[in-house]
């Protein structure tokens, strides 16, 4: 594991727990600091006036402050003066712990209205995480997506039903127009950008301020009006995905064969088809139709990447080729 993987993962969640506004050891940080003075001071009253050790003494001070009662001088062989000052600890100890309990409970209530504040605060100490920006549907795909991946990652949504669908500490409610919202989500350190908005216009502005703010960034978006390509390529988008286009050529390919299986998409105005074969008959690599290239087989569960054009493919195998959709039903004969 990475160093960067280990301070996004586990280095951020020690400082959270420490450090972070809605942290409940900062909640009580002062009330911590008190109790164990306190203590001490019990325990220094019972090795002035009952002679313990040390040891013994914070034993009988927590005794006395928690009202557990394990351990009890005698009352009647107790000086006045130590009657009192502990009578006055407890009272203060009392107190004290009413106040511990008070802010517990109202920062545990409060952390389920919190989680923004809490993405907000690991987004900014994060860094090499992808940053998804947008309102659309397609952002809770690559969201599941990066989870599968194991990848870390922070979203910007202005959009109240992905926030609600995708709730969690990785999830920063706001307008992905507001540069403090991309700042906040760790725009500078983070290792790349999936930007996805209803509107062509807001993706292009939030493509310009992402490439401001972090240059060498790999910017992916998304967009509807295909013409957009290369205006979004000169903002500064390494990916420019034309969505419509693209599941239009998705959805005509796999109308053309039950075996296409994705899409090599290199620019708008060329693809290549991936099919998928499950071979029941031996036949050799050589005698795939003109224009079908073979790029992997499947075997004992193992993807193999290595043959020649005379590797004889045999039954049980799973063949993967690239080419037209078109060309598949032949495949499809030659593999039956």
């Amino acid at each position: 594991m990475d160093k960067i993987r280990i301070w996004n993962k586990y280095i951020i969640r020690i400082l959270e727990t420490i450090a972070a506004p809605y942290s409940v050891l900062r909640r009580i940080y002062i009330q911590l600091v008190l109790l164990s003075i306190v203590v001490y001071t019990i325990a220094l009253v019972f090795v002035y006036y009952q002679g313990l050790d040390w040891i013994s003494a914070i034993y009988a001070a927590v005794n006395v402050i928690t009202t557990v009662g394990l351990y009890a001088p005698d009352i009647y062989q107790m000086p006045s003066q130590e009657k009192l000052f502990l009578t006055v600890m407890i009272l203060f100890t009392v107190g004290l712990f009413a106040s511990m309990a008070q802010s517990l409970i109202s920062t545990i209530l409060n952390r389920n209205t919190w989680i923004d504040a809490r993405a907000r605060w690991r987004g900014k100490l994060m860094k090499g995480h992808i940053v998804v920006i947008g309102n659309t549907e397609s952002i809770l795909s690559a969201v599941k997506r990066l989870e599968i991946l194991g990848k870390d990652y922070v979203v910007v949504t202005s959009s109240k039903k992905l926030y609600d669908e995708l709730k969690s500490d990785k999830v920063i409610f706001g307008d992905p127009n507001d540069e403090n919202n991309l700042l906040t989500a760790g725009i500078k350190n983070a290792s790349s950008a999936i930007i996805a908005m209803e509107d062509d216009s807001q993706t292009l502005l939030i493509t310009l301020k992402v490439q401001k703010l972090n240059p060498p960034l790999i910017i992916v978006t998304m967009i509807k009006d295909s013409s957009l390509i290369d205006v979004f390529k000169t903002a500064g988008a390494d990916i420019v995905i034309p969505f419509e286009e693209f599941m239009g050529r998705i959805m005509a390919s796999a109308a053309i064969s039950k075996n296409f299986a994705g899409i090599v998409y290199p620019s708008s105005d060329r693809d290549y088809s991936i099919g998928v074969f499950e071979v029941k008959k031996n036949f050799k690599l050589s005698e795939l139709p003109e224009g079908i290239i073979p790029i992997a087989i499947l075997h004992d569960g193992k993807l193999d990447p290595y043959f020649s054009k005379e590797t004889e493919v045999k039954p049980g195998e799973i063949l993967f080729v690239l080419g037209n959709p078109l060309k598949f039903k032949d495949v499809s004969k030659l593999v039956e």
